[in-house]
């Protein structure tokens, strides 16, 4: 960005299709750094013009830039894949609460109902526990969603809680595979039918799995990066 800046580009837009440090959008306890906060600065101060993104972990992120954000979401992709599948006595399930709105929106296009699980958090890493599944799933065959996957633990104990209480089936899907180092094995051997992710973070082959499926992005980015061009409307591709 600074190379084109300097080269007198006309406008530069910045497409982040994963916004690293997106987790840190808040001083959760003391002496932290907000660093979604920093990223923005550095993208700005670099010479950005405006920035197209994906699925943010937080929508307030957008705030945090004094220059236009388009934030594109992968719930179509997503359901349209499930949706071509088409499994019987499906229900969607948040795997928290923070992304029970996204949930919402997702089940709405594939006209099914929504379950959420109720976790907490259990120190400061990125372990959970799953402590209640809301909503009627027993009997049904089951969707996690989530915007990203980290670790799998919150992924994995969600399929644990859902089996337990009567789902017959699991299916997983999620935007971002970040996938720490353990995550390949823990979600490979989990009760998942099938993990369904997109292409926004590049997997390597030790990521891969037996049981994964990762969709491209690339259409919808394409798309959006030509209305950005031709100046006409983004928002029109979700509606």
């Amino acid at each position: 960005m600074d190379a084109c800046r300097r080269a007198s580009a006309g406008r530069i837009t910045a497409v982040v299709s994963y916004y690293g440090y997106g987790r840190t959008d808040k001083k959760d306890q003391p002496r932290v750094p907000i660093t979604a906060r920093l990223v923005a600065d550095l993208i700005s101060t670099a010479g950005a013009d405006r920035v197209l993104t994906l699925d943010l972990h937080a929508g307030q992120i957008q705030g945090f830039f004094n220059i236009p954000v388009d934030e594109l979401t992968a719930e179509p992709i997503l359901s349209n894949y499930f949706a071509e599948k088409g499994l019987e006595d499906l229900v969607l399930v948040a795997v928290d609460f923070g992304i029970s709105k996204r949930a919402r929106d997702m089940a709405e296009r594939l006209g099914i109902p929504v379950a959420v699980i109720e976790k907490r958090r259990t120190g400061n890493d990125d372990r959970s526990e799953t402590l209640n599944v809301i909503g009627d799933v027993r009997g049904k065959r089951a969707l996690t969603f989530d915007d990203e996957i980290l670790t799998g633990g919150t992924i994995v104990n969600a399929a644990n809680a859902l089996l337990d209480a009567g789902v017959t089936e699991v299916y997983c899907c999620a935007t971002h595979p970040v996938f720490s180092s353990v995550a390949p094995g823990l979600l490979a051997d989990s009760p998942y039918s099938e993990v369904v992710v997109t292409d926004t973070v590049p997997l390597s082959e030790k990521q891969n799995f037996s049981n994964l499926t990762v969709l491209s992005v690339a259409p919808l980015l394409g798309e959006a990066i030509r209305r950005i061009h031709e100046g006409r409307s983004v928002g029109e591709l979700f509606q």
